[in-house]
């Protein structure tokens, strides 16, 4: 089977369908199968890769929609790929739950705000009880700010696991998801893309040490 990443974040705009899309373009840039399932009603995963297909006259990796219940199925037919990534939508709900439980890492995406941070917490429990892997990414992290210093003690005090790199706010990670690409594609050498690169390190690390304990 796949090493199976899921994506998930109760609260709302923290980023997840951004970050799937730039996570699956890293991937594929490396030369690894990637398969994909969409969970979120919106479809903007969905609809990114359709740009994808358009730019390209193929699409690179495999996509599919799906709901809570078919999730699982989705991951199975999936077993030919190197990594699936699931896109949920902002909730905690049975359905995301389920995706939770089939990873083998989660990944949340985490604004270093306070709303943020307490809206964060109902997915940190989910995570807790299904006992999987997890990493919660600060994304859009501001070049300085008083406030975020305290969020990020606040993660530290909470015991959340996080990435050992943080994504900037950055204009280039939207603007290359415009074009169905990602900023390894569209600024291989900008700031964007060295962030994200260090982050698809991160998470291969993790896989190659899941699969050797296998």
């Amino acid at each position: 089977m796949p090493f199976t990443i899921t994506v998930a974040q109760r609260k709302g705009g923290a980023g997840k369908t951004t970050l799937c899309c730039q996570l699956t373009a890293c991937l594929i840039a490396r030369g690894l199968a990637v398969g994909a399932v969409d969970m979120d009603d919106q479809r903007s995963f969905t609809r990114w890769a359709e740009t994808r297909k358009r730019r390209y006259g193929e699409l690179d990796f495999d996509i599919e929609t799906s709901n809570g219940y078919a999730v699982g199925s989705s991951v199975r037919r999936s077993r030919a790929a190197d990594i699936v990534i699931i896109d949920t939508p902002p909730s905690v709900e049975p359905g995301v739950t389920r995706a939770i439980g089939l990873a083998d890492l989660v990944i949340a995406p985490l604004q270093l705000t306070p709303l943020d941070l307490d809206a964060s917490l109902p997915t940190a429990k989910a995570i807790g009880r299904a006992r999987v892997d997890a990493l919660f990414v600060i994304n859009r992290a501001p070049p300085r700010a008083r406030v975020a210093d305290r969020i990020r003690s606040e993660i530290r005090r909470q015991g959340l696991p996080t990435a050992s790199v943080e994504l900037g706010s950055r204009a280039a990670f939207a603007e290359s998801i415009a074009d169905g690409l990602g900023v390894v594609e569209s600024e291989r050498s900008g700031k964007a893309a060295a962030e994200i690169i260090a982050l698809t390190d991160e998470i291969c690390r993790r896989a190659k040490t899941a699969r050797a304990a296998a």
